[in-house]
């Protein structure tokens, strides 16, 4: 499976989570099984400004987790040709956010405001093609709301603009994360294009990746929302929640520039949604240094 010249090892991806995606995160992951991993969604308009070294460093992206798709969010083309530029020594592959549905983002014309806007969109796209050799690919929804789903022309647009793969949300801009996923329609977008398609939304478990692509035809299967809570989700082995939250800790001491106690206590907070234990999990965060979430994790039971 390939996306342009880039190999991917298998058809799981890691969605590109805002907020949560810290590198340790991500890491593990890739240890649990993900073969392809998008950073967070990252503004074009602050990394554009950047120098390589800071690229390098707020990126913080480790060979290990390899191959890495590199998620850009804006709609001003030359900001984001130079958003391109910037990552593109630190990415494999280079998304463009054309679903993102946070109101600030659609008032600046960016994410999913775009699937409104086509030829705009079509500009873009050429122009992150033509100022990289390294693969683009574009993230979408299937329309902006149930009078407008577009997501096959979009996705022909895409792939007509030189984008080397589209991965598709099956809901509309107006859906947000509520209600069903349409299916249906990643199918249809499956059919009419040559690139590969990822499929994205409502997967909460291995086989239901495995169930999205049988239904869909698609060539991945992108993880999210359940990856928040469980990093694991993306392998079938059985696992030891404790020891992957331990895990959790160690890479983060070992790899993350910013050391905050407050990101490692969210993190822990969120893998423990289905570890089974009289503790009111919610402490966590009362806890003020590294040792001792440490301490707290290795004391439950």
């Amino acid at each position: 499976m390939k996306i342009g010249t880039v190999g991917i090892p298998n058809r799981f991806a890691l969605a590109p989570l805002a907020g949560i995606s810290c590198t340790a995160f991500r890491m593990l992951c890739k240890e649990n099984g993900a073969g392809l991993i998008y950073t967070q969604m990252i503004d074009s308009d602050i990394i554009s400004g950047k120098t390589s070294k800071e690229v390098q460093q707020f990126l913080n992206i480790k060979d290990m987790e390899r191959p890495v798709n590199v998620q850009l969010v804006g709609s001003e083309k030359n900001v984001l040709i130079k958003a391109v530029q910037a990552v593109e020594e630190f990415a494999d592959i280079i998304d463009l956010n054309v679903g993102c549905i946070e109101e600030d983002y659609l008032q600046k014309g960016c994410g999913a405001a775009l699937l409104k806007d086509l030829p705009k969109l079509e500009s873009i796209l050429r122009a992150m093609v033509e100022a990289t050799d390294k693969p683009v690919t574009a993230k979408i929804r299937i329309g902006w709301d149930n009078q407008h789903i577009n997501g096959v022309a979009v996705a022909q647009l895409v792939e007509n603009a030189g984008a080397q793969a589209i991965c598709i949300h099956g809901r509309t801009a107006d859906q947000g994360y509520a209600g069903k996923v349409n299916w249906t329609i990643m199918k249809q977008v499956k059919g009419k294009v040559k690139i590969p398609v990822i499929a994205n939304g409502d997967v909460t478990s291995y086989d239901d990746g495995l169930a999205l692509l049988q239904k869909t035809g698609c060539d991945l299967v992108m993880i999210g929302r359940e990856a928040q809570h469980c990093p694991w989700v993306f392998n079938q082995g059985t696992i030891d929640i404790k020891q992957q939250i331990l895990r959790f800790i160690e890479l983060y001491e070992q790899h993350e520039n910013r050391q905050s106690p407050v990101e490692i206590a969210d993190h822990v907070y969120w893998m423990l949604r289905d570890f089974k234990t009289t503790e009111d999990t919610k402490e966590v965060h009362l806890l003020g240094t590294i040792p001792r979430i440490k301490r707290y994790v290795n004391r439950l039971a």
